[in-house]
Formats: structure tokens, C-alpha cells, sequence
């Protein structure tokens, strides 16, 4: 099992992270939840745990990173790739140099790729096998720009130009929505929220959300609660568990699952570029954790 010790290089200069993130065009905000820079300085390689989450692009301008589930083997974070949706929490470390990412909507993926979302659940890929040949165009661009603004402008322009209207995206947003209510508890509300029988909710969301509904329900009801432990006063955590936990145990036990590590061994753990992406994020979004922003609302 991967633990704070498995990544700790225990020397003071070792390899420090910095993390940024900047909204995207206004256009692309139904798509698109952020962009953001990983920087790394320093000798080594960093390593953090990054929560469940939604897709996101990934792309490394410098350095390297490499990525492992817990009590998994090492795989190599590819260049020009993208993760698809996580299921449990992906430890990843990089070495010095700059990584850009784009996190994903649900309603992003019927915009900006082709294939089912469940084929890449759980899966390191080249964003080629996402957009195409805008991946190259996309990493040429990004190593040739010039500063902050020009990534985030070339990360628009590239974007925008393979966004696609589809009719599905409104559907899978309101799913969406309906997914960030603590009180729906479940298929059977889900589906009659969207207006969809179980069956068709469990086709519809594999294919946009890489997930069986009963699996989405699940980790947002886990990341709900790490998000309100986060917060909590120190050594009160316990108070703050979601009411769909029968009981303390019950918590423990899809938190291991999840996180690969107890409630209270994650929080004394240092965390060295996600405890500042938690707070720069909450800062710009009002959401810490990806999976817990809602769909941006088309009328703001």
C-alpha cells in the first residue's frame, strides 16, 4: 500500500510543487471546470495523492511524472496524455519542470471527445485517443508560449476550436446537478430526476461519466465528507460524516477503499502540492475537489 513513507525522500532540499489554476473562456466553462500549472523545483521527485476525479488533460512541457494506484506498480505519465475518470485516489509524483492540465465537466466529454467515457476509467492514455491530432497542436503550442497568458490563451484557442455542440451535453448536465444533491440517495431517484428509467441512467452514465451510477453515488458520497473533514477543527472529523454513513466504521471502511490509507493517517500526512491546489482552488471556484463543483450555470 502506497503511504507518505513509500514517497518521502526525507532530505530538506528535496523537490518542491507549486500549483496555479486559471478559469477558461467563458465559452469553454460548461466543458471545462479549470486549467492549472504544476511546477516543480528542486532535485527528486515530489509526490501527493490526487483525489477521485473527473477526466482531465494532462500535459508535461518539462520534467517527468510518473503515477500508481494504491498497492500498484509505477506507470509512466505520458507526455501529451490524459486521465480518465478515477474512481480512487492516484498518487503521482514529478520530477523539476512545469505540467499543464485541464480539468473536464461531465458535460465536457460529449463535447470535446468521440469515445464512451468508460474507456478510460482508471487509465493513464494519450490524449490522442481523446481529441486526435489537436493533441500534438495543442503541445507545440504550449511549449513555443511565452508566459502564463500565452498558455492560457493557447489552451482556448485549441479548445474552442474542437468544442461541439451536442444535444447530449445539456442531459448529462443536469445529471450533473442532480449528483451534487447530498439528499438524492439513490439509482432509482437519479434516474427519475433526469427522466430516464435505471437501466437507460446506467448506459447513459458509463458512456459520459465512466461510471455505473451506484459507483458515482458512492465516491460522491465519500468526497463530500473528506471535503468537510478537510475543514474541520483538528481531531473533530468524526462529527462531520455524510448521513448516508450507517456509522464510523462504515466511513473507515470506503475511505481505505478509496484513499488506500485511514482517515487519520491521510490527515497527519504531509501533502505537498495538494494541500495549496485545495486552497487555490476553493479560492477561485468556491470547490475544492473537482468532482464537487457543480455545472457552471449558463445564465451566470
Amino acid at each position: 500500500m502506497a503511504t507518505k513513507l513509500d514517497h518521502d525522500t526525507g532530505c530538506a532540499d528535496a523537490a518542491t510543487a507549486s500549483v496555479t489554476y486559471h478559469l477558461p473562456a467563458q465559452a469553454l466553462r460548461g466543458a471545462v471546470t479549470t486549467y492549472y500549472q504544476v511546477k516543480v523545483t528542486g532535485p527528486g521527485t515530489v509526490w501527493d495523492q490526487i483525489f477521485p476525479e473527473w477526466p482531465n488533460f494532462r500535459l508535461i512541457l518539462d520534467g517527468d511524472w510518473e503515477a500508481h494506484f494504491p498497492g500498484e506498480p509505477n506507470q509512466s505519465v505520458p507526455k501529451i496524455g490524459m486521465s480518465g475518470a478515477l474512481e480512487k485516489a492516484l498518487w503521482a509524483g514529478g520530477s523539476a519542470g512545469v505540467m499543464v492540465g485541464v480539468g473536464l465537466m461531465p458535460a465536457g466529454w460529449p463535447q470535446l471527445a468521440t469515445a464512451s467515457a468508460d474507456l478510460f476509467t482508471n487509465r493513464l492514455a494519450p490524449l490522442s485517443e481523446v481529441i486526435g491530432p489537436a493533441a500534438d497542436e495543442l503541445y507545440r503550442r504550449l511549449r513555443a508560449a511565452q508566459g502564463d497568458a500565452a498558455i492560457y490563451a493557447v489552451l482556448d484557442e485549441v479548445l474552442l476550436s474542437i468544442l461541439t455542440e451536442r444535444p447530449e451535453a445539456a442531459t448529462v448536465a443536469a445529471a450533473h446537478t442532480a449528483l451534487q444533491d447530498p439528499h438524492m440517495q439513490t439509482v432509482a431517484d437519479w434516474a427519475e430526476i433526469v427522466g430516464l428509467s435505471s437501466r437507460q441512467l446506467e448506459r447513459f452514465s458509463n458512456r459520459y461519466f465512466g461510471m455505473s451510477p451506484k459507483r458515482l453515488l458512492r465516491r460522491q458520497r465519500l468526497l463530500r465528507t473528506l471535503a468537510a473533514m478537510r475543514e474541520a477543527p483538528e481531531g473533530t472529523w468524526t462529527q462531520f460524516l455524510d448521513d448516508q454513513f450507517t456509522d464510523q466504521a462504515h466511513f473507515i471502511h470506503e475511505f481505505n477503499y478509496y484513499m488506500g490509507l485511514s482517515p487519520s493517517a491521510y490527515l497527519a500526512r504531509d501533502q505537498p502540492f495538494m494541500a495549496e491546489a485545495w486552497k487555490r482552488r476553493k479560492a477561485l471556484l468556491g470547490s475544492p475537489v473537482q468532482v464537487l463543483q457543480p455545472p457552471e450555470n449558463p445564465a451566470a
